[in-house]
């Protein structure tokens, strides 16, 4: 018979194998990494939604392997670069009951909140680097934002809690929000002092602010305007690189999307700077039945490319418009005004 210690180990160990597996269906669910299982929620997130749902279709084992569980039910994202963010139970609530990101499982939140902590984090460093802060001490603050994940957040949750749905700030709302957070950290009160102040140095809150509104998304403000850019630096971060491919003309087109289909290459196409997009700005119709799939300054997923029939299948990170799903069929000779070009990895 099992002595009273085995049996407690046993169930120790018994107990710890069944919240691991329970962690991991929280963190997957039972549809797994597939881009069916990404949801774009209430924030303008298109271009971070399309991006996520190309490397489910191509690269699943990829993102299982950039995803580590730790033992206080964080996780740590090891993006294309080797560097690394955490993102903490508190946030993925925040993402979750926010509305921010409706996805099956927690994956797609975690990518998106460890994300959001890579941008701001080198937008504060950027933010000390070309600020007026006194030069002994800008290399303790840039060590200081570049090694703490709670002063990093700090930031994060008092940016949150007071941003409007264009990105703006007020700055004695910050700062006043800034201490509140700071005031629940076991660090020293000088560095707390140190980082609260790095507000009054010139140059630093602008800097910050122009980040936020550039990344707004991120911070839960909502901005329907083009994404510019923004696809092509969550490609390159997520995946190592990134490469942008220009509409030009039909055989150009069709050469790109097949060589990459070839590849299996994860596809974003967004309608952003786009023919379409132009006509809209100055006031334009679209082509008839375009307004049953068609979303301007929007991005999404290229699912596949079809050369025999010329047929592009693309899925919209919002699972809908169209429905099911929001995944529908466009020939190549549509696609080509409607869409910008592709985002692929080199």
């Amino acid at each position: 018979m099992l002595k009273c210690a085995q049996v407690g180990l046993l169930v120790a160990v018994l107990l710890s194998a069944f919240t691991a597996a329970k962690a991991q269906d929280d963190l997957y669910s039972a549809r797994g990494i597939v881009p069916q299982a990404v949801r774009q929620g209430k924030l303008g997130s298109c271009y971070f939604h399309a991006v996520i749902a190309a490397l489910a279709q191509h690269h699943a084992d990829v993102i299982r392997k950039m995803i580590r569980g730790n033992s206080d039910g964080s996780y740590t994202v090891t993006f294309g670069d080797a560097k690394t963010e955490t993102a903490y139970p508190e946030d993925l609530r925040y993402a979750h009951d926010s509305g921010y990101d409706l996805s099956d499982g927690q994956w797609v939140a975690v990518l998106f909140r460890a994300y959001a902590q890579r941008v701001l984090r080198e937008s504060l460093l950027q933010a000390i680097d070309s600020s007026d802060l006194f030069p002994l001490l800008k290399q303790p603050a840039e060590k200081m934002v570049a090694s703490s994940d709670p002063l990093v957040l700090a930031y994060d949750r008092a940016i949150r809690a007071q941003v409007d749905q264009y990105g703006n700030i007020d700055r004695a709302e910050l700062e006043t929000r800034l201490k509140k957070e700071m005031s629940a950290l076991t660090v020293p009160d000088s560095m707390k002092d140190s980082v609260v102040s790095m507000l009054e140095s010139g140059g630093f809150f602008d800097k910050m602010v122009a980040m936020i509104q550039q990344n707004g998304e991120l911070f839960g403000a909502y901005r329907a305007v083009g994404q510019g850019g923004i696809a092509d630096r969550v490609m390159k971060t997520l995946a190592g690189s990134t490469r942008f491919q220009e509409n030009q003309s039909e055989s150009q087109a069709g050469e790109a999307l097949a060589a990459a289909a070839r590849a299996g290459m994860p596809i974003v196409a967004c309608t952003g700077g786009s023919r379409f997009y132009q006509e809209v700005v100055k006031g334009g119709a679209l082509p008839p039945g375009a307004d049953a799939w068609y979303v301007n300054a929007h991005c999404y997923t290229v699912l596949g490319y079809d050369s025999g029939s010329a047929t592009v299948n693309i899925r919209n990170p919002w699972a809908r418009h169209p429905d099911p799903d929001g995944i529908f069929n466009l020939s190549l000779s549509t696609f080509l005004p409607a869409y910008a070009g592709i985002v692929t990895p080199q």
